[in-house]
């Protein structure tokens, strides 16, 4: 274990014993499923989801047996993971085909990735009025339509609802219901982004801004799978900055958005994932041209949310921090907004929340003051300093103390630059010390510059271009300066959560997608989880050919434990090109998934989500039906509002729908 000694107060560094290796529990390939795959009308639609929810499989005879990670990752089956998905789900009832769903896990998950990377690929409905210039291609016919790193694909959100025992066979006016219980339901669909529209018109990629930067061979700078540049540094609405809504989907406050650092979130209906249009946050962020972040940061204790955007400049840049109430208005203290200056230009995309304080971590730059004004290319205006990186800890805007305060500190140079971190959980010690996990980018990437698809069907190819990733926990105290920071652990790990009831509070349990091959560079295949109390790690890694992306902790239903929940993760299988939920019970995460249920799709390798446990995102499969008829026949029809308003009725829907979709609109 790496360990920096204290710069401040004296304190007793991190200590952790060797970890555990973990074990698998291998079960069978789900063998059937249930979809409704967004191909053609509305009708079509519904009857397919209407057939899909009538039919009864038998789940699969389990067959578990144990053994350790896979001796190498299937890389071939990994870089099919980089497919574009043609297709959407528009609403359909799965069931396990491997085990059972608990019954006292209810809610919504959803995940938000990147889905197309063949540009304007996703034909429109068969009787639309717009129709591409350009018909849909494979991956890899068209090279000038291929985007040349996965981060630059359009974005699309799952959204997955656990019904648990279900909601009856009737409703409350006695007609029939769709019989749930035990089954959980698939909706997957595109961020209607405004690029996105623009190339699904053109039938071509029309945004070309980040193709230098991709092309330039960067340590960390085209990292796999987040590389550290990930927008044009053109400030504003451009065509240099494609805002593709492809990194995180938050639900909160019932209001669901899409994130992507350079720009405004997307907000979507929660239930049909049709898009409503980009948010500035119900007008606290005042300007339609403003870059926001990519992260949201909960704060459990006070059930409050937090987002930061930059305003990033090559001498100076601002840093902007919002805070919400539980109904997603902004606090009145301070109007819910602070603002910072922050030295040089900042490229910052995560962050996390304590009670008091934000905490973000810069590290410094090189600028190229002639590229930057003649180009604005991050790869060709930015290079990143072998200096210590500025921990900043600012007061949030409920802080009534100092609201806005910043304390900078330097943290320890080792050779390494804190550059795209990503932080797990924060919260402040006994002593008034903030504590934070973080998932830290270390060496191997930046050798070559792999800007062809499908970019890692080699292990060789993967490691050439993706870096070492190690999980680290930093102590600082908002008075005394830098106190240390220790690594947690060696093993490659992407995607760090914890249970979201703990969000700005101290916790014992973090979890993370795992690579298979131990230190050594690999793709997240496996789940594991750390006790940091008793400095143990156990792990379950799938078959050689799947692969799992980032594990999200749902609460059970009744449990109040840090760990007494399920863990959730879209397992992705590279020899069926299908995609799967699996659901582990978090106390017990080497005995594999309790149960697995088929998606009914290839879903692309994603990045960031959320689980919501509240009852207002347990919605009968009737409701979820009827918003995505709506969704469906509005982007068919455009702003044909009389045609609309005509099938109305003959589609089943109410007017409640209506009200809730166009009402609620940020």
């Amino acid at each position: 274990m790496r360990f920096l000694p204290l710069l401040a107060s004296a304190a007793v560094g991190f200590q952790l014993s060797p970890l555990s290796p973990g074990r698998t529990a291998v079960t069978p390939r789900s063998s059937q499923l249930f979809s409704s795959v967004a191909e053609g009308s509305a009708q079509e639609q519904t009857a397919d989801a209407a057939a899909a929810a009538s039919q009864d499989v038998q789940p699969a005879a389990p067959a578990p047996v144990s053994r350790g990670p896979p001796t190498q990752p299937d890389m071939q089956a990994y870089s099919n993971g980089y497919k574009t998905a043609f297709s959407e789900i528009s609403c359909a009832l799965s069931t396990p085909t491997y085990g059972e769903l608990p019954s006292d896990l209810v809610g919504t998950y959803y995940r938000c990735g990147p889905a197309m990377f063949s540009a304007g690929s996703l034909p429109p409905p068969k009787n639309s009025l717009v129709k591409p210039k350009q018909p849909p291609v494979p991956d890899g016919q068209d090279p000038s339509r291929m985007v040349l790193h996965p981060f630059e694909g359009d974005g699309a959100v799952l959204a997955v609802t656990f019904h648990g025992e279900g909601s009856g066979t009737e409703d409350e006016d006695g007609e029939p219901r769709v019989d749930t219980a035990g089954k959980a339901t698939m909706r997957f669909r595109y961020v209607r982004t405004n690029a996105f529209t623009n190339e699904r018109k053109k039938g071509k990629k029309l945004y070309t801004g980040m193709e230098s930067t991709r092309g330039l061979p960067s340590a960390m700078g085209n990292d796999t799978p987040l590389p550290f540049h990930r927008h044009h540094l053109l400030p504003g609405l451009n065509k240099m900055r494609k805002n593709t809504s492809n990194t995180r989907a938050v639900y909160f406050g019932k209001k669901l958005l899409t994130l992507w650092s350079g720009g405004l979130p997307y907000k979507l209906d929660s239930l049909a994932l049709s898009t409503d249009g980009r948010s500035q946050l119900g007008g606290v962020v005042k300007k339609e041209e403003s870059a926001m972040g990519a992260k949201a940061a909960i704060d459990a204790k006070r059930n409050r949310i937090l987002f930061f955007g930059v305003d990033e400049e090559a001498g100076s840049s601002q840093l902007n921090l919002y805070e919400f109430n539980s109904k997603f208005q902004p606090i009145n203290d301070n109007d819910g907004v602070v603002q910072v200056k922050l030295p040089g230009l900042a490229m910052m995309y995560d962050f996390a929340a304590t009670e008091n304080y934000a905490v973000f971590v810069q590290p410094q730059l090189k600028v190229n003051t002639m590229q930057y004004m003649l180009s604005k290319e991050p790869g060709k205006s930015l290079s990143l300093e072998g200096e210590p990186s500025l921990l900043h800890i600012v007061a949030r805007p409920s802080n009534k103390a100092n609201a806005g305060g910043m304390k900078t500190v330097q943290i320890p140079f080792d050779g390494i630059p804190e550059a795209n971190l990503q932080f797990i959980n924060a919260y402040e010690d006994e002593d008034g010390a903030i504590v934070f996990d973080a998932i830290r980018s270390g060496t191997s990437a930046g050798r070559s510059a792999n800007t062809q698809w499908p970019w890692a069907s080699t292990l060789s190819d993967y490691q050439s271009t993706a870096s070492s990733k190690s999980l680290w926990r930093y102590k600082v105290h908002p008075q005394k300066g830098f106190i240390s920071k220790d690594c947690i652990s060696d093993g490659q790990l992407y995607f760090g959560t914890v249970n979201a009831d703990y969000s700005g509070q101290k916790h014992r349990y973090a979890y993370a997608a795992a690579g298979a091959l131990g230190e050594d560079v690999a793709p997240p295949q496996g789940i594991t989880k750390v006790d940091l109390e008793s400095n143990t790690q156990e792990s379950w890694f799938p078959e050689a050919h799947e692969f799992c992306g980032e594990p999200m902790y749902a609460r059970r239903r009744g449990d109040d434990l840090e760990d007494g929940g399920y863990i959730l993760s879209v397992l992705f299988n590279g020899k069926d090109e299908s995609s799967e939920m699996v659901v582990l019970r978090a106390n017990d995460i080497p005995s594999g998934p309790v149960a697995r249920v088929p998606i009914g799709m290839a879903v692309p390798h994603g990045y960031h989500g959320c689980f919501a446990p509240t009852d207002d995102a347990n919605w009968t499969f009737e409701e979820m039906e009827r918003r995505a008829k709506l969704a469906d026949k509005m982007e068919t029809r455009g702003s044909m509002w009389n045609e609309v308003k005509s099938d109305f009725s003959g589609l089943g829907l109410r007017f409640d729908d209506m009200e809730e979709y166009f009402g609620d609109m940020m």
